[in-house]
């Protein structure tokens, strides 16, 4: 067991890193805090001194992880920072895959997570957009981007003989979703998107 002293080399933010790169090793599933502990070498009490619950913890988390899209929410240009935003965020399940799933089976209840949204909320009130609209779209976006970024963390469906044979129309289709085709079809998603909320904004 670590000493007192041992004890207080830990910080709010080393846990939080440590609580990251576990769960991008093992995966949400196999993540504790007697793990973490066990990564820190102190008692899993001791993780409860910086965060009153796991719960806290893994909203520590979502913070860390969405802690660099408010660098994206340029303050003159609304759509251009939801686009920035979007890249951003998908980039996140590429870099960290076992944790992403965080992000969109918890609601954003941290005041890291708030303060980024009233960032990019009050951008888009103070180019014209009124509130329902900018609820409309932020919904919109954010769904399209978790959907995508799940759906490209899936395994790829097999391809074998027997499947070429009975399913050949299936086959000849999901030879455009290989990973080297997505980024085109993510970008036509998102500006689709996009052009519909400029005309709704200009409307």
């Amino acid at each position: 067991m670590r000493t007192k002293s041992a004890r207080r080399e830990l910080s709010h933010d080393a846990i939080c890193a440590a609580a990251l790169a576990l769960i991008d090793k093992h995966g949400l599933a196999a993540f504790s805090t007697r793990k973490l502990g066990a990564v820190l070498g102190c008692e899993a009490m001791a993780i409860y001194w910086y965060y009153p619950s796991k719960d806290a913890l893994l909203d520590a988390v979502i913070d860390r992880l969405i802690g660099n899209l408010a660098v994206e929410v340029e303050p003159t240009d609304w759509v251009a920072a939801l686009r920035a935003i979007a890249y951003a965020y998908r980039r996140i399940a590429h870099e960290h895959p076992n944790a992403f799933p965080l992000l969109t089976t918890r609601r954003f209840a941290s005041d890291g997570s708030y303060a980024f949204l009233e960032q990019l909320f009050a951008l888009a009130r103070s180019q014209g957009l009124d509130d329902q609209t900018i609820a409309c779209f932020y919904r919109i976006v954010s769904s399209y981007c978790n959907g995508f970024a799940l759906d490209e963390l899936a395994p790829p469906l097999p391809n074998n003989a027997a499947l070429r044979k009975r399913h050949p129309r299936v086959v000849a289709v999901m030879k455009w979703l290989e990973p080297r085709y997505l980024d085109d079809i993510f970008e036509l998603g998102l500006e689709i998107q996009l052009a519909a909320l400029t005309s709704r904004a200009q409307a």
